[in-house]
């Protein structure tokens, strides 16, 4: 008997053709079909038809899934997939025999991650042991905690702790010189909450782009973490919450600084029909409103680096924005882009992935570090496993002149500086809100040169 997973017209557009599993980083990493996409749309298909039922392992093949949507951008029949494994996800979450979370999971993505603040507060230990030269020691007890996903949290914080309190942005931002645009600028959850000092460099690039940025006093989640995990009633109560603070605010866009957070939003029309498809379509990317910006105001401070651009999944597949961040980094003077193999593949983040599917969110990051120390001419095998040294990693030649990694993501900006650190010869790692600062000479240090 169907338990109404999801809506089985969505389904027959599949053809299974299998051009979903190149791009598909859970099948790369397994090789099992049931962790790809191709494979999951199967079970569902068996599961509105009545041929299985909602068994353990069929229930943990749909949770193994990145939600990255590289196989949307990969698939030539254009199958709804996003809308599949959401929808799946909402479904069985929702039933008495289905997905089921870490214990203490829950209140922690309902109560902390929303609330910046408590994020920050979470950290305060870390930050009081930095300030006593005892940062080790206190990662080393945070890795003893009783909750795995908790313990493991700790190997992504950043290496430069924010304090548990911080002075806010203002609320109004004035435009330096002609204004061009009057826009929203979502903080966001994990930004402001763990790396507050990049949304001080959005903002100063936003004004002297020509922009006036308002900063909301009030702003909360925008439900991007409940969709992913298929908790829908949070996701619509957060999302129908960010529309009354922010809907009404006069303002061209609704800038967001994260990539899933502006896939999220932009998805709103699905989520809530007509009264969040009207606020969806004042969502943008950072990159969207700056790249045509820059292009009239380019900067004039050369940022010397060979520098390589990890584009975001929620980014690249989900939003399709992917030539806007390196059109940004192309304009800087001085700048040398490359590009990185298997670009389509995740590095694991997503979104609270690498807390919850810890082993596959290392392999991810190890097959992504691999191919990063590769081109930066160090040994990918250097301090990573052997099984990581994937044929693209072992076929690159050396590149010692790459010495940077870019990254517009506050989740793979965090990862992919958990892959890196400790690696001999890793090149530096950036956000490209601190190469743009840098570059228009707005930022508090030069950090990037």
């Amino acid at each position: 008997m169907s338990v109404g997973l999801v809506n089985e017209a969505d389904l027959v557009s599949c053809i299974h053709c299998g051009l979903c599993l190149t791009a598909c980083p859970t099948f790369q990493v397994t090789g099992n079909e049931s962790d790809s996409p191709r494979g999951r749309i199967w079970f569902m298909r068996a599961v509105e038809q009545g041929r299985i039922g909602l068994t353990p392992g069929l229930l943990e093949h749909l949770d193994r899934c990145l939600t990255c949507y590289s196989c949307e951008t990969a698939c030539p029949s254009e199958v709804k997939y996003r809308r599949l494994i959401e929808d799946a996800r909402a479904r069985l979450t929702a039933l008495p025999a289905g997905r089921r979370h870490p214990w203490g999971w829950r209140p922690f993505f309902r109560l902390v991650i929303p609330r910046p603040w408590a994020l920050r507060l979470m950290l305060a230990p870390l930050w009081v042991a930095g300030l006593a030269g005892l940062k080790k020691f206190a990662v080393g007890i945070f890795r003893r905690l009783p909750l795995g996903w908790a313990a493991r949290s700790v190997d992504l914080t950043p290496d430069r702790v924010p304090p548990p309190v911080i002075r806010r942005l203002p609320r109004v931002n004035p435009a330096r010189g002609e204004r061009r645009h009057t826009v929203v600028f979502m903080t966001g959850c994990v930004m402001e909450g763990f790396l507050p000092e990049l949304n001080r460099l959005y903002v100063r690039i936003l004004r002297e782009l020509g922009c006036d940025v308002i900063v909301p006093r009030r702003q909360g989640c925008c439900g991007a973490l409940a969709i992913h995990e298929g908790e829908r009633a949070d996701a619509i109560r957060l999302a129908r919450a960010l529309i009354r603070d922010l809907g009404g605010i006069p303002a061209d866009w609704i800038v967001a600084n994260s990539a899933g957070c502006g896939s999220a939003m932009k998805d709103y029309g699905r989520l809530l029909g007509s009264e969040g498809a009207g606020f969806a379509a004042r969502v943008r990317d950072f990159t969207e409103v700056a790249a045509p910006l820059v292009r009239e105001r380019p900067p004039v401070r050369e940022v010397r680096i060979r520098a390589a651009y990890q584009h975001a999944c929620h980014l690249g597949h989900a939003q399709r924005i992917q030539t806007e961040p390196r059109d940004l980094l192309r304009a800087i003077p001085g700048l040398t882009l490359v590009e990185l193999p298997e670009q389509e593949l995740c590095c694991g983040s997503a979104g609270g992935y690498n807390l919850l599917q810890p082993r596959l969110a290392a392999d991810l990051n190890r097959r992504k570090t691999a191919l990063i120390m590769a081109a930066f001419g160090a040994d990918p095998a250097s301090g990573v496993d052997a099984k990581s040294r994937t044929p693209a990693a072992a076929a690159l030649s050396p590149m010692p002149a790459l010495d940077a990694v870019v990254t517009a993501n506050p989740g793979c900006y965090l990862q992919l500086a958990a892959g890196l650190k400790g690696q001999p010869g890793a090149p530096r790692l950036f956000h490209l809100a601190e190469v743009l600062a840098e570059a228009y000479g707005v930022g508090p240090d030069a950090r990037v040169q």
